[in-house]
């Protein structure tokens, strides 16, 4: 059976004799300190815990109405109990505005004196019972709250608020997990400068945050103690906190973030309840951010969902169209040949010729479906080597000579002199070149197109200009979407998909790159694309 603690006292007198006449008289009773001035009582008031202090009114140089005034800043929930050899009424009042229980005068009459500190005792436990009381009740309504909030996200920075006030701190911080980074950020803060607060972030592990939530276990520390130095990796303290509770946000086994509370003035700290009660309320509010992340996925998944039905309609539209048209040609095309005799061969060859070409036609966009359902099954390989940059530019432009030749374009470049390597997929590189200039040629009915190369320490930048129709300033941004084919007659008048543009971002990305467009409708277009050395 659990042995019963004896309540604390603390004995505050600049007489030795009393003190030890005191701690004699509650030796069965109570566990008894003593201090000979305010200076030592405020020293062991902020490191112990009492359920009373008894403090003589008279002492040098401060007095009793300074105990009571430590008391109450520090240890509000502990009883006072003031004493005295004087018979002072303003004395008597003053104690008992500033939180004194009771006033008894010396001498004391010891049995008297007993049933007193007895009766005050009782009153602390119960202060602390109802107290504890309150604060669940508190409790119970935060939570409420927090479980029938509809955005979770968006009420965060007032459910901190909220939290402050219940355990009176001066600032805290809710940090939850970044899926991307797999750090803590802050979500919502208090106390924090919006510079400060957008810069931090934390490694599971790692500082006082990173720590609890690795070993998912709450904190309570105090600037006092030496042990924060010790135990947490790259902790930075911060001399302005001086108590704080650190609390892993958790559901299931499942760590989503910890919440920080802090206590910046000297004059308090947080308790072992606070802790408890901040534990209790951890698990509502880690509830409500996992439910909350649950009906952000679904109404994400919904979203993409109803993207996909729709990429699916236009993908059938598309096909049909595109792969309809060359196989009616062909078959027209057939049909004249099968019309025609063998006295008529030019005319044959011509419908050959047709022919020939809507099955190339149909064989590349084809080709185009399948390269696009690899990139959708993220089945495009990446097979780097060592090549210049310079070479590949000068390939796809090779492969294109005819088409540029009878586009009637001039065709200019623009090389540094010396190689420029790059670990690259040859390949796909080129095929990404190839892609960028035939569609200037196919959207430059006069002009120019300048293949250029930039290189720079720790990256290669390829572009491709042509002084062509432009693109509109609202379709910029979306022409390396799936399936997004620019309005214009041009394009009416030329089959595709719209997916020559999105592979190429999809193999730029794959290498750790990035592409992008600058265009003035009416006036050409610049493609860019970067890949690291």
């Amino acid at each position: 059976m659990k042995k019963k603690l004896k309540d604390r006292i603390l004995i505050v007198d600049d007489e030795p004799q009393i003190n030890k006449m005191l701690v004699a008289n509650f030796s069965d009773k109570y566990d008894t300190d003593t201090a000979e001035s305010v200076k030592e009582a405020e020293k062991k008031i902020t490191a112990g815990k009492y359920a009373l202090v008894i403090t003589d009114m008279s002492m040098e140089g401060q007095n009793g109405l300074d105990v009571i005034r430590l008391v109450k800043a520090k240890s509000p929930q502990t009883m006072v109990l003031m004493i005295t050899g004087y018979s002072s009424v303003e004395d008597a009042v003053n104690a008992l505005r500033l939180g004194a229980e009771d006033y008894v005068q010396k001498p004391l009459d010891l049995a008297r004196f007993n049933v007193t500190v007895k009766n005050v005792i009782e009153k602390f436990h119960q202060s602390r019972q109802l107290n504890k009381i309150q604060r669940l009740f508190e409790l119970e309504k935060a939570s409420r709250a927090v479980l029938e909030s509809e955005n979770i996200g968006r009420s965060m920075p007032e459910i901190l608020k909220m939290i402050l006030g219940m355990f009176k701190a001066d600032s805290g911080s809710v940090m939850l997990f970044d899926k991307s980074s797999g750090q803590l950020v802050v979500s919502a803060a208090e106390g924090i400068s919006p510079d400060i607060k957008a810069s931090i972030r934390v490694s599971s592990g790692d500082k006082i945050s990173g720590w609890a939530v690795k070993h998912n276990r709450a904190l309570l520390l105090d600037s006092n103690s030496g042990k924060s130095r010790k135990m947490f990796k790259n902790y930075e303290p911060r001399s302005e906190i001086k108590s704080s509770l650190v609390v892993p946000l958790a559901i299931r086994g499942k760590l989503l973030g910890v919440l920080n509370l802090n206590i910046l003035s000297g004059l308090k700290r947080f308790t072992e309840e606070d802790l408890d009660i901040i534990t209790i309320f951890s698990f509502s509010l880690a509830l409500s951010i996992e439910n909350a992340r649950y009906k952000n996925e679904l109404v994400e998944n919904n979203e993409q969902l109803k993207e996909i039905d729709k990429l699916k309609t236009e993908l059938i539209s598309n096909v049909s169209h595109e792969l309809m048209t060359p196989l009616t040609a062909v078959k027209g095309s057939l049909d004249l040949l099968l019309y025609y005799t063998a006295e008529t061969p030019e005319a044959s060859k011509k419908l050959l010729a047709i022919i020939k070409n809507n099955l190339e036609r149909q064989i590349k966009l084809v080709a185009e479906l399948l390269e696009f359902s690899k990139l959708e099954a993220n089945k495009i390989k990446i097979e780097k080597t060592s090549v210049d940059a310079a070479g590949l530019l000068r390939e796809a432009a090779e492969e294109l000579s005819s088409l540029v030749k009878k586009s009637g374009l001039e065709l200019k470049f623009g090389f540094p002199d010396k190689p420029q390597l790059l670990n690259a997929d040859p390949n796909r590189v080129k095929q990404v070149l190839i892609n960028l200039i035939a569609n200037a040629i196919k959207f430059t009915a006069k002009g120019y197109i300048e293949l250029s190369l930039e290189g720079k320490t720790e990256s290669v930048i390829f572009s491709v200009k042509d002084t062509g129709c432009g693109i509109p300033g609202e379709a910029k941004e979306k022409i390396f979407e799936r399936f997004y084919r620019v309005d214009n007659p041009v394009t009416r008048n030329t089959p595709g998909f719209g997916l020559g543009l999105p592979l190429s971002k999809a193999i730029i990305e794959a290498h750790g790159g990035k592409i992008w467009v600058e265009s003035e409708e009416g006036k050409g277009s610049v493609f860019y694309f970067m890949l690291p050395r």
